[in-house]
């Protein structure tokens, strides 16, 4: 496994917000994190990538361990795409440039320019190179946010409801995205997201937070609606849908 996770623990002044959080993903593999609001979603992540200092615990990838990294290694293995993105007058190309500050020693070289217009070309957002990123639509900033981790080289992405503000069509596009870089560069992904749906529709594994700890973790096809009842106290049919699972409320 390219990405392991054990025995995740943290508390916000004493109160518990994640307990005993464990799991691993291999290359091409994406977990969604789901679960009520204030279940711990975004904590979890926080504490994968040492934004937040966990209290017990271990993060390894690639056999190594973050928890002992500086944080400019720790930016070379992970690429964090969070919630929130600060407005910013730069272009989009000098946008995605940043994300390869961890690997800059004294100056960019040529093969940094070169990966970074790889990827903008990959993502299709080339006709976008040259405007301010202020100017771009939600869908197109997420496009570009993801972009600059990817510039990163990351084994492993996390990405914190990268669909939180899209519209139906940016949603299907982003995910879609992130599906075909995962699977295109063998990278492992961990998504915080609050559509089932959604989730269901592009990830491989399903973990569920409630009451500070893992619910249930597992396959899409073993997601039931019993366990979506448990989590999200509603009661749910699944059908499958042009070979889609779809959770339809009660």
């Amino acid at each position: 496994m390219i990405f392991k996770v054990a025995d995740i623990c943290f508390s916000y002044n004493s109160h518990p917000v994640l307990n005993n959080v464990t799991f691993a993903l291999d290359r091409g593999q994406i977990m969604c994190v789901l679960g009520m609001n204030g279940a711990g979603k975004s904590t979890l992540l926080k504490c994968l990538n040492r934004i937040l200092k966990a209290q017990t615990g271990s993060v390894m990838v690639e056999d190594e361990d973050i928890f002992c990294m500086r944080r400019n290694d720790v930016a070379r293995c992970m690429g964090y795409v969070p919630q929130k993105h600060p407005e910013t007058q730069m272009s989009v190309f000098e946008a995605v440039l940043m994300g390869r500050k961890p690997h800059i020693r004294w100056a960019l070289a040529r093969q940094d320019y070169d990966l970074v217009e790889n990827i903008i070309d990959q993502i299709g957002i080339g006709e976008l190179a040259m405007r301010p990123v202020s100017s771009l639509s939600g869908g197109e900033v997420q496009k570009v946010v993801i972009a600059r981790a990817l510039a990163q080289s990351p084994a492993v992405l996390l990405l914190d409801e990268p669909t939180s503000s899209l519209d139906l069509r940016n949603q299907l596009e982003v995910m879609g995205l992130i599906r075909r870089m995962v699977n295109t560069r063998g990278l492992a992904a961990v998504i915080v997201i609050h559509d089932i749906n959604i989730a269901m529709r592009f990830g491989d594994f399903f973990l569920f937070l409630k009451d500070h700890r893992i619910h249930s973790l597992s396959a899409g096809d073993c997601i039931s609606a019993e366990m979506i009842r448990q989590i999200y106290d509603v009661d749910v049919v699944l059908e499958k849908i042009n070979g889609h699972k779809v959770a339809v409320p009660l």
